[in-house]
């Protein structure tokens, strides 16, 4: 708990040092505060979790050594089909940028669950500040803090880091692509630099490069805020601008693209077809109606959706008297939301929480109004007391403590399925093969679908079935050494493998 303590004293003096105008520390203590409070929710679960965070661990554990050959199995003895995300070969069901920053911190720090968790916990940092610099750049500065510190504390962005919540870093990986290509836009609006033109582009690019086509978003709040908004005679240098951004941001993504589709052909093609059909199919049982993201507002904001939506919108309308701002905050929400809403037939809660950092901050407009309504009226420092209150009232009610807790300590939640305990047990046994074998093995039996979980953590190749007789044999012939889990569950041996005198049972029983 010493970390999620200190991590609170961090965003606590944030709000300090915003009363004594110290904008610098305000961003030192809140990328540091939102970093420990991640670092310590990451640490809760010292084993991977289902759905998704166990495969992007995988294939990123293997790009460390092979950085342009995704890969979940890397030596596939036994027939696989190259369309199941969750058992093949080369593994292009995402795109890679999230993957390589995971294999990179692992790299660095070890393969285990805090590394590949570490670079979610840093994005939601800077995410922090992003929303933050927003207030400043819109003159809102109690705004900016105020959906900083509603990010921080944020239930489904803690969830999402600890890989609790499917798509886990992948989301957090275009959340924070996507805020920093919207924020890059808002500067140069304010500064008309160039750099923040080529900034732009780097991140619009790198959010294609971690979950495709809806990372060009900040090209839709551009066009929509030029057209609105711009003079016609201006028309021309702004497509020219557009043009040098978009330019750079193909110039990020395309050539993988490229790359795949020459070395990984069949792969390649069979997930853009895929990925289509997302548009016009509910694809593994993800559907909904065009009303499914208003009515879940609760999972990503919890009971202050619905009240912080109507206020946030109301108050940002009313302080902020630049249309062209309205519309760069406004219309990538509106886009995500209909796009996803009406378009697109696969429904999931994460397809719109690219968003969340504009909503939150959109949110904390409510607590401006408190403050600037007071202002005058009251003494400053209680006007001050009364706007963090509110704050507080909301961070303390948005982070949900009680059902995180719930889970990462009791392994009871109505968003994750997993038994806690059963995890815990068998991750400490997946550990321990590579010293219980004492070489390189082909090992049947393991639990199903914790191949991947065992071959993260070892250096075997890890079938949760086994071989027919025939197919066995063919394997013995080929001097592989083989191992198995004793039986388990309802997973027993078959005769030609528990009375093989070449095969090691491994005598640790699986839950």
């Amino acid at each position: 708990m010493l970390l999620f303590i200190i991590g609170i004293s961090f965003t606590a003096a944030a709000v300090c040092f915003l009363y004594y105008g110290k904008s610098k520390l305000i961003y030192f203590s809140l990328f540091i505060g939102t970093l420990l409070i991640r670092i310590y929710f990451i640490d809760q679960d010292n084993y991977l979790h289902d759905w998704d965070e166990k495969y992007h661990a995988l294939v990123a554990k293997n790009l460390i050594e092979s950085p342009l050959i995704p890969q979940l199995r890397k030596d596939p003895v036994l027939e696989y089909r190259y369309q199941d995300w969750w058992d093949n070969h080369i593994w292009l069901h995402k795109q890679p940028l999230f993957l390589w920053q995971m294999a990179f911190s692992m790299r660095v720090f070890g393969v285990n669950e805090i590394a590949a968790r570490l670079p979610s916990a840093i994005m939601c940092a800077f995410i922090a500040l992003i929303i933050f610099r927003l207030g400043r750049i819109t003159k809102q500065e109690i705004a900016g803090l105020g959906g900083a510190l509603l990010f921080c504390y944020s239930f489904y962005s803690i969830e999402l880091t600890t890989g609790a919540i499917g798509m886990d870093h992948n989301d957090i990986a275009m959340t924070f692509y996507v805020t920093a290509s919207l924020w890059a836009l808002f500067e140069y609006f304010a500064s008309k630099q160039l750099k923040w033109l080529i900034l732009i582009g780097v991140f619009a690019g790198s959010a294609i490069l971690v979950k495709w086509l809806v990372g060009l978003l900040v090209f839709g709040a551009w066009g929509l805020a030029t057209l609105f908004y711009e003079k016609r005679a201006n028309y021309w240098p702004t497509c020219k601008n557009v043009l040098l951004s978009l330019a750079i941001s193909c110039a990020i993504f395309i050539p993988w693209q490229i790359f795949i589709f020459l070395s990984y052909p069949v792969e390649a093609n069979y997930e853009y077809n895929f990925n289509t059909q997302h548009i016009t199919s509910s694809l593994e049982g993800h559907s909904g109606s065009v009303f499914y993201y208003l009515n879940n507002l609760y999972q990503h904001y919890g009971y202050l959706g619905w009240p912080l939506l109507i206020l946030g919108f109301f108050s940002t309308v009313y302080l902020l008297q630049d249309k062209k701002t309205l519309i760069l905050l406004f219309s990538p929400i509106l886009l995500v939301y209909l796009f996803f809403s009406i378009i697109v037939e696969t429904k999931t809660a994460g397809y719109v929480f690219i968003v969340s950092p504009l909503l939150l901050f959109i949110f904390a407009m409510s607590f401006q109004l408190i403050n600037d309504y007071l202002t005058n009226r009251l003494y400053k420092p209680l006007v001050f007391g009364i706007t963090v209150v509110a704050i507080i009232f909301s961070v303390a009610v948005s982070i949900r403590f009680e059902t995180l807790n719930s889970f990462h300590s009791k392994g009871v939640s109505n968003y994750n399925w997993e038994n806690r305990e059963n995890k815990i047990h068998n991750t400490q046994i997946y550990k321990s093969l590579d010293s219980y074998l004492k070489g390189s093995y082909l090992v049947f039996n393991c639990k199903s679908m914790e191949s991947v979980d065992a071959m993260f953590y070892s250096n075997q190749n890890v079938y949760a079935w086994w071989p027919e007789k025939s197919v066995y044999d063919s394997l013995k012939a080929l001097n592989y050494k083989i191992a198995a889990f004793t039986n388990h569950n309802n997973q027993v041996l078959p005769d030609y493998i528990q009375n093989d005198k070449d095969v090691i049972i491994i005598d640790l029983k699986l839950k």
